[in-house]
Formats: structure tokens, sequence, C-alpha cells
């Protein structure tokens, strides 16, 4: 009796320790959240950059998320048929953010919370609140000049950044260069839209990004430039770059053919 009796009380102990230990987690997980996943992630808001994770606790296995929260590119290297599926949806692999085994408890804690209060507060109300509003970027011809400028360094990023064509190149009038084998990121944009492309800037987790970025984050205003910018250039039709003119190609032909003559009249003497 008196066995059974410490039993009950032990367990009793670990169930409040347990039941206590949860909102502590998830309230640290969302931290987390905050500043590692909400660039291209939300929960409830719809897709972005990334999946809406609402209730995605339920949806999939508790490994299988360990392991993308930690080390999405195991994920891909073993050829797993939802991270394959994921990365063809959004267009690019989620990094690896080097986030630990605990960190990645804390952020599975808070998204198991978080899916917990919303099926709550859908259950205890009727009517459904209404979507969150998504704010459109604004374009307009004095933001896609700014944000040419920044593109191309010609104007340079207020905290020291690199300029973007240092890395990647843009389907864009005028803008030459950049390293063809990244992202162009007009193409970018198109997969991502304004949320998902919105957030990669703000987050800046990518890799070789999160070196160059660590302590030089974009402003507001630096954002709101590039994001006019590749808007706009996912409207442009055609090749990027700075196209040749048919004069330009006029004389080179002329040339071509002057060239031609000489070597033939060469020839006939």
């Amino acid at each position: 009796m008196a066995h059974s009796c410490r039993l009950l009380n032990c367990l009793t102990s670990l169930l409040v320790l347990f039941s206590t230990a949860l909102p502590v987690l998830a309230d640290q997980g969302k931290d987390l959240f905050d500043k590692q996943c909400a660039g291209c992630h939300t929960i409830g808001g719809g897709d972005g950059g990334g999946p809406d994770l609402k209730g995605v606790v339920a949806k999939r296995p508790h490994e299988w998320l360990e392991s993308v929260i930690s080390e999405p590119n195991k994920l891909t290297a073993s050829k797993d048929p939802t991270q394959a599926e994921l990365v063809k949806k959004y267009g690019y692999e989620m990094p690896n953010l080097g986030i630990g085994h605990d960190d990645t408890r804390k952020i599975m804690a808070y998204l198991a919370a978080a899916g917990a209060a919303d099926s709550g507060a859908v259950a205890a109300s009727s009517t459904p609140a209404p979507p969150s509003e998504k704010v459109e970027t604004v374009v307009t011809p004095e933001l896609i000049a700014q944000g040419k400028a920044l593109f191309t360094g010609s104007i340079r990023l207020t905290k020291g950044g690199a300029p973007c064509l240092s890395c990647h190149s843009i389907t864009y009038p005028g803008i030459d260069g950049g390293n063809l084998s990244i992202a162009d990121l007009s193409k970018s944009y198109q997969k991502m839209g304004d949320t998902g492309m919105k957030g990669a800037l703000k987050a800046l987790k990518f890799p070789t990004m999160k070196k160059i970025y660590a302590d030089r984050p974009l402003t507001d205003e630096e954002i709101a430039a590039l994001m006019a910018l590749f808007k706009d250039s996912a409207t442009q039709k055609g090749g990027g770059g700075c196209p040749v003119p048919f004069s330009v190609m006029g004389g080179g032909l002329f040339v071509l053919l002057l060239l031609g003559l000489t070597l033939y009249k060469r020839r006939i003497r």
C-alpha cells in the first residue's frame, strides 16, 4: 500500500512538472520562432516564403519535425519525399539555421501550444476569425530607382552590408552581372511572392547571407525599395540585363561586312 502511494505521488509530481514545463518551453519557443522562423513562416496567416505552420505538429511526425527544424539539409540529402515536395513547391530548401536540439524542442512546444490555442478559439466561436490583412508592395518610379541603386551598390546599404549584385543576378533592364549560379531574384520573387520575399529580406537566414549580414540588417526603407524593384522585375517581359540596341547590332554587322570584303579583295589579288 505504501509503495503504491509513493508511486502515485511520484507520478503526480511528474505530471505537475510536465504541465508547468510545457508553458515555459512554449514561451521560450515563441521568442525563438519570432527570431528564427517568422521571416518565412506564419501560424494561421497563410503561406509565405515557406508553408503556414498552423496545425503542423498534428500533421507531421515528431521525428520529421525535429529534423526539418534542426537539420533540413540532411532530409534533402536523404531524398525525403515530404522535403522534396516542399522544395519543389517553394522553390528552395529551407536553410540550416544551426538550431540545436533543446531549442528545436522549444519551438515545437510553441507550435503545439499555438495550434491547441487556435483550435480552442475556433471551437469556442461559431464565427471564423477574419484573415489577416496582407500589405501589398508599393511600386513607384522613385522606389524602383532607389532599389536599383541599392541592388547594384551605387548607393551603400545603411548598415554596410554587401549589395545584392555581389552574389545575385536579376532579370531587369539596365542591370548586368551577378553570380548566375545563385538565385535570380526576379524568379525568387515570382516563387515566394510578396510575403515570402519580404520575410527573406528581413530574416536573411540563408547560410551565406547569414554570415554577411549578421550585424548588418536591412532597414525597412531599404526592404521597401528592393521589394519595389523585385515586384517590377516580375512584370518585365523578355530577358534581363541591358538589351543590345539595334543600332549597335547594325554597327557590328557593318564592321563584319567590311572585314569580309577586305579579306576577299586580298584573296583575289
